[in-house]
């Protein structure tokens, strides 16, 4: 990330729970031997709580707080195209091995299937034509 703005002056937006980890003040959740145990520090310029909106060229895009993954995991959701931008693996479902607290993520996958999502463009794996049927299949453990 820290190369990214250093190459584009892009600002930096993350939720208030993940800036400590961008900012290298806290060693990253997910730590291993083969992941890194940190990243090159960048600024977090706007600190986001959750439930912000803001006007995007899709439309209205509404950030969405899923922690579970991460603490400060969010998820953003184009109502008007209803789309959803968030999760891995093509809505594969949770993977034990990469979510240290899979209570919290199942119940961020009840609040994201709580919206009208016919699609969804995965973090890790593209676009999948699935979205709110698949997400309350994957919250109740499916």
């Amino acid at each position: 990330m820290a190369a990214v703005v250093d190459r584009t002056g892009a600002a930096v937006f993350a939720h208030e729970a993940e800036a400590p980890y961008l900012e290298g003040d806290k060693e990253l959740v997910k730590s291993s031997e083969e992941r890194p145990t940190a990243i090159e520090p960048a600024t977090v310029d706007v600190r986001l709580t959750g439930g912000e909106t803001f006007a995007t060229a899709a439309g209205p895009t509404e950030v969405v707080p899923t922690p579970g993954h991460s603490p400060g995991h969010v998820s953003a959701y184009f109502p008007g195209a209803e789309l959803l931008v968030s999760a891995d693996g093509e809505l594969a479902g949770l993977s034990p091995e990469m979510t240290p607290d899979l209570d919290t993520a199942l119940e961020s996958v009840a609040v994201l299937a709580d919206r009208d999502v016919a699609e969804t463009v995965c973090f890790h794996g593209g676009h999948v034509e699935a979205g709110t049927e698949r997400l309350e299949e994957i919250a109740g453990g499916e």
